[in-house]
């Protein structure tokens, strides 16, 4: 097997799904990627505030 190192970033992602048994099938894969490739970047504020959000929800 390949050292993670010599792997491209999306095999790498792949074999993290894999492992976590997140991928049924290849298009169910495809599709979650698509949509996080497609998503709306965050601010840093944005961030700061979902941040602050979870951990009011934890206390």
């Amino acid at each position: 097997m390949a050292k993670s190192a010599d792997k491209p970033q999306i095999d790498k992602f792949r074999e993290a799904a894999r492992e976590l048994k997140t991928d049924q099938s290849d298009a169910a894969f495809e599709a979650i990627v698509q949509k996080i490739a497609k998503a709306k970047r965050l601010t840093p504020e944005q961030i700061k505030e979902f941040v602050r959000r979870e951990r009011e929800a934890k206390d």
